[in-house]
């Protein structure tokens, strides 16, 4: 297998890392803020953000809840990431396993699948979905997918390594709408003002700091009436304020499971998932659905997310079937279900290129990007 790098794009982050290093706890190597600079120099004016951190310059998001919107800003990140940041070279590229999000348009993966033989000449590609790869990370080709996502929460039905499109469901919130909803709770950006990028990541960090889910609403309120005690963790905010944020942490978690506390016409995030398991077809795949359940994505590191949702899917449930989480195999590393997509990807990767179940050169020129359509997930 020559220099394969696998590829995870989403609404926050891009992550990539070197297939051939894995299970390794340094990958994936690279995690980098979906974003670029519009400054002056550099590949077609655009920047990863990490290159002028600094600087006050705009920047420009290049995934808005899960679907690539500034196509220019996308390859200049890959650009940065495959040739600068991972050691590629040009005229001797390695092969990429891009994982895609839910419901990916077919006119996007044909873009992709063109770009990255045009413009990155690389030897072979292979699409899957993000779904799909994150149950492979921990051993499994079925089951149930609820992606806590920093633009969105997806939810898919996964059979034998693909999704059931009828029945999966895209929740439209995400991590970003709770770091506004904290920007909020402490009357930050007030008057309709924008927040710096800086500000913002300053909220996320106290964001990922004081979150955790509580395991009832029941216990939601008592620790809301609860007043912050000496227990209670301290951030400093973008405007200099240092803050106990006990209630707004509770408060966080809430909405995380329940968009509803965000004042958004959503349903719980357990609900949408039981409705979309129930509107399968087939009685034996809706017990299968239920009986592997992985909660992943960033929301997923808030302590008692996994649990609330799990324990609100069983409240849902009938009484014969228990819905059951998957468990995390011994070796994988603990990080797995925050990049479950991406390392499940690193383990694909070793079937599919040594394989040629993916996309060689030749078949590109043949076919064109259609080809991405009969040869990948």
């Amino acid at each position: 297998m020559d220099n394969v790098v696998v590829l995870d794009y989403g609404s926050q982050t891009f992550k990539a890392g070197l297939a051939t290093n894995f299970p390794n706890a340094e990958e994936p190597r690279v995690v980098t803020p979906s974003a670029v600079e519009l400054g002056s120099s550099g590949r077609g004016a655009l920047d990863s953000v990490n290159d002028h951190a600094a600087s006050a310059s705009a920047s420009q998001d290049v995934v808005d809840r899960g679907v690539v919107t500034h196509w220019e800003g996308f390859e200049s990140m890959c650009y940065d990431i495959l040739y600068r940041q991972l050691g590629w070279e040009q005229g001797d590229e390695g092969s990429l396993l891009v994982a895609e999000p839910l419901f990916t348009s077919k006119a996007d993966q044909e873009r992709l699948t063109q770009l990255f033989f045009e413009q990155f000449n690389v030897n072979a590609l292979f699409l899957c979905d993000q779904a799909v790869l994150s149950l492979y990370a921990l051993g499994k080709t079925s089951g149930t997918v609820i992606d806590l996502g920093h633009g969105k929460v997806d939810i898919a039905l996964v059979e034998e390594g693909r999704v059931h499109q009828p029945a999966s469901r895209r929740l439209p919130f995400g991590g970003r709408d709770l770091t506004q909803h904290l920007a909020r709770l402490l009357h930050l950006g007030a008057g309709g003002a924008a927040l710096l990028r800086a500000q913002v990541e300053a909220l996320e960090r106290a964001k990922i700091g004081c979150m955790r889910v509580l395991d009832s609403k029941e216990e939601l309120a008592a620790a809301s009436a609860q007043e912050p005690g000496a227990y209670a963790p301290r951030f400093t905010l973008p405007d200099g304020r240092s803050v106990a944020l006990a209630r707004e942490g509770v408060a966080l978690g809430e909405a995380l499971v329940d968009p509803s506390a965000l004042g958004l016409d959503l349903p719980p995030v357990a609900e949408a998932a039981f409705s979309a398991i129930m509107g399968h077809h087939d009685s034996a795949q809706r017990k299968a659905a239920l009986d592997s359940v992985l909660v992943c994505g960033g929301g997923s590191a808030a302590p008692g997310a996994p649990q609330r949702v799990l324990r609100d899917l069983r409240s849902l449930a009938p009484p014969s079937i228990t819905p059951a989480p998957v468990v995390l195999p011994e070796y994988m590393p603990p990080a797995t279900p925050r990049h479950a997509a991406w390392m499940g990807g690193a383990v694909l990767s070793k079937v599919v290129f040594q394989g040629g179940h993916a996309i060689g050169k030749f078949d590109y020129d043949e076919i064109g990007p259609g080809v991405v359509h009969r040869k990948c997930c």
